[in-house]
């Protein structure tokens, strides 16, 4: 199974930030195509393919760890070039988000995957965009969370023929489980 720890900003603390998100992404036209709505997050660590068997041990380890609540203002929208996407992102990503995203990707039960980039938060909104001339819309707004929560998310393969998926075949995320921040303090 695929997963991934992630913001998913869905308290209710976020709710009108958060369908802000996603009109401003439904605004945005040309090149790629379109998140779903309830893909909407942000990933701190991608952990690949993991064994259901370790599942349980990943999750006390997150568990485990204490960090309190922290706001965070997703401001620029990018295009990345590598991956393909355009995403919005964070001027100035707070510490406590580093924090959280360096210590879920050292877990013993199951290091996350590495690559050749550092962690730069981001929520994708659109895949399949090459270039900025190839997108059109509006400049992103300021829109800023208050992050309560993270989850460890359950990302369908593209074979798989399990799992939800909206009116347009596309997979939808699931969330395996939900770790509270805000009575860590």
């Amino acid at each position: 199974m695929r997963v991934f720890f992630a913001l998913g900003l869905n308290e209710s603390v976020n709710l009108a930030a958060r369908k802000a998100l996603a009109d401003y992404k439904n605004q945005l036209s040309g090149e790629g195509r379109a998140v779903p709505d309830a893909n909407l997050h942000l990933t701190l660590a991608f952990l690949g393919d993991v064994p259901e068997a370790v599942l349980p041990a990943l999750c006390e380890e997150a568990n485990a760890i204490r960090l309190s609540s922290f706001s965070l203002t997703l401001s620029q929208l990018a295009i990345w070039s590598g991956p393909n996407i355009a995403c919005a992102t964070v001027a100035t990503p707070p510490a406590m988000l580093c924090d959280l995203a360096h210590r879920l990707s050292q877990l013993a039960a199951w290091p996350a995957q590495r690559d050749s980039h550092a962690f730069t938060p981001h929520i994708t909104l659109r895949r399949g965009v090459k270039t900025v001339q190839g997108l059109d819309g509006p400049a992103l707004p300021p829109l800023t969370f208050t992050c309560q929560r993270f989850g460890l998310y359950a990302s369908p393969s593209h074979q798989a023929t399990h799992g939800q998926r909206d009116s347009e075949g596309r997979a939808l995320y699931q969330c395996l489980h939900a770790f509270d921040l805000t009575s860590r303090n």
